[in-house]
């Protein structure tokens, strides 16, 4: 006898002279590893080890029928099946390989952390399991396994303590704001952001916590006060602003750009609209920019349309060079004059989130900050990979 004739018996998987009885706690596990006997999948040594423990209180079922018990428990009738037990994690093709035998808490971490990694894949029925090479999966893989006897190739834990450094001071790292001064800021770009906005103080402040996309600040203070609209839009998550109308009316809302001055603007009109979007845009402007400070790209194809008229009377018709201030263009034609001329947009007011193809992106190749004016962000932009 074997041990394997023991499980198989004890499970009623064979005819014996005796029904054997199980204990509840044992029913399960030892009747799964005695019908993968059964089946002709020989034991591993962690399998063959833990029966021979659970078959010990056993012992007298099979004694009283006069089997050598003893000596069957520790005879196979296959070798044992090698199991590949190593757990690492490293560098493979530029993608981070963590491999480890199966481990329910592991597992349940990793299926927890790919709904939110970046470039997940996993073949299966493989004990491998790749992420994207980036610092977000580099920092949330190993704070979870470094402590959990992997072996982890060295370059991948050079950059995980460098990541740890700068996340734990990120102002000896990072540029941006801290302590109502620019720090670890290139002279260079110093330069360039005093030109733009001036000295930083407690008055300029807001405008560079606003620009901090467009500057590349990763270490930012962000205010604790968000009442206002000007703090709101200033401390976005991205460089996108949902301004609904049953929220924000549009004089607060410009208002709220000329307090960030949100210059060179681009607005983006709906043709259907654009004479009353346009006259409303341009009517609160009208006591601060001059008309040949503004310029709108398009006209109607009705000649006798309202818009074209307003367009004139304004003077909206300006040349468009450095010294202009706001461009109105509609929402389905990019104007090749904007893609070779100096003119270039760093904010986006749209009255519409549906825009062309071309439109989109110019904007978000130019702007670090775009106002879509609608109650609700179209489902087509959040879902489709037309604006990707």
């Amino acid at each position: 006898m074997n041990i394997e004739d023991c499980l198989e018996y004890l499970a009623g998987l064979r005819k014996s002279p005796v029904t054997f009885t199980f204990e509840k706690n044992d029913f399960t596990i030892m009747n799964s590893i005695a019908r993968q006997c059964f089946n002709g999948t020989p034991l591993t040594d962690r399998q063959f080890a833990l029966m021979q423990e659970k078959l010990q209180p056993y012992r007298d079922q099979f004694t009283n029928l006069d089997w050598d018990f003893d000596y069957a428990v520790g005879q196979l009738r296959q070798p044992l099946r090698h199991i590949d037990r190593s757990k690492y994690i490293k560098l493979q093709d530029d993608k981070i390989v963590i491999r480890f035998p199966f481990s329910k808490t592991d597992i349940v971490y990793i299926q927890e952390f790919c709904n939110r990694a970046e470039g997940y894949s996993h073949e299966k029925g493989s004990h491998k399991h790749v992420f994207d090479y980036n610092e977000s999966n580099i920092l949330n893989l190993l704070d979870r396994f470094s402590t959990k006897d992997f072996v982890i190739d060295q370059e991948l834990l050079a950059v995980y303590e460098k990541i740890k450094a700068i996340t734990n001071s990120p102002t000896e790292y990072l540029s941006g704001i801290s302590n109502n001064q620019l720090i670890n800021i290139r002279p260079s770009l110093a330069s360039y952001v005093s030109n733009e906005l001036g000295e930083l103080s407690n008055e300029t402040f807001i405008q560079f916590v606003d620009r901090r996309f467009r500057y590349g600040f990763d270490c930012v203070e962000l205010l604790t006060d968000q009442s206002t609209l000007v703090n709101q839009i200033a401390c976005r998550k991205d460089q996108q602003f949902h301004s609904r109308p049953s929220m924000h009316s549009l004089h607060n809302i410009l208002d709220a750009l000329w307090k960030l001055n949100r210059f060179p603007l681009l607005v983006i009109l709906d043709k259907p609209l654009a004479e009353t979007q346009l006259y409303e845009f341009a009517n609160h402007f009208r006591d601060i920019l001059q008309p040949e400070e503004q310029s709108v790209l398009f006209r109607l194809e009705d000649a006798d349309a309202g818009f074209n008229q307003l367009v004139k009377d304004r003077k909206l018709n300006s040349w468009v060079d450095k010294n202009t201030k706001v461009v109105y263009i509609s929402k389905d034609k990019l104007p090749k004059l904007l893609i070779n001329n100096e003119w270039k947009p760093t904010a986006t007011f749209s009255y519409s989130s549906s825009i062309d193809r071309y439109v989109n992106h110019f904007v978000s190749f130019n702007c670090d900050l775009i106002v879509y004016r609608e109650e609700s962000i179209s489902p087509f932009r959040r879902h489709s990979k037309y604006y990707d």
